[in-house]
């Protein structure tokens, strides 16, 4: 009796419900905003967009890098003399700030062949090269 009530108000509750139209004029997806950037993509913009998404990478390393480091000094705070919780605290603070060298030598790096190969590129104007036939 149950599955019947429901079956019928489900049926009640679908054909009563008005039908959606579509607007008469398309919508323009390409107006504004900040990913106006996607709406023409082919393969002579496709390297800024690869240029950012390489950029944004790179900015969040850093911030967990940081974070780690917080952490591992947060830790050496709370170590309260203990030596395997100091010496645990300075391996995490050792850990981050490597972590940080490498992250901005691998910036500092890609931006050095990039110059080098390419005159003028960097990751904020990168182009990627298209074969014409």
């Amino acid at each position: 009796m149950k599955k019947l009530a429901l079956a019928l108000s489900l049926t009640a509750y679908f054909s009563l419900a008005s039908v959606a139209l579509a607007a008469d004029q398309p919508l323009n997806a390409c107006g504004s905003g900040q990913f106006n950037k996607l709406c023409n993509l082919d393969a002579g913009n496709f390297g800024g967009i690869v240029g950012s998404i390489i950029q944004l990478v790179f900015v969040i390393a850093v911030v967990v890098a940081l974070f780690y480091l917080v952490y591992g000094g947060f830790r050496w705070l709370i170590s309260t003399g203990d030596k395997g919780k100091v010496t645990e605290a300075r391996e995490h603070i050792i850990a981050a700030i490597i972590g940080l060298v490498i992250i901005f030598l691998a910036y500092f790096i890609i931006n050095i062949i990039l110059g080098f190969f390419v005159s003028g590129t960097s990751l904020s104007n990168l182009t990627i090269p298209s074969l014409t036939l």
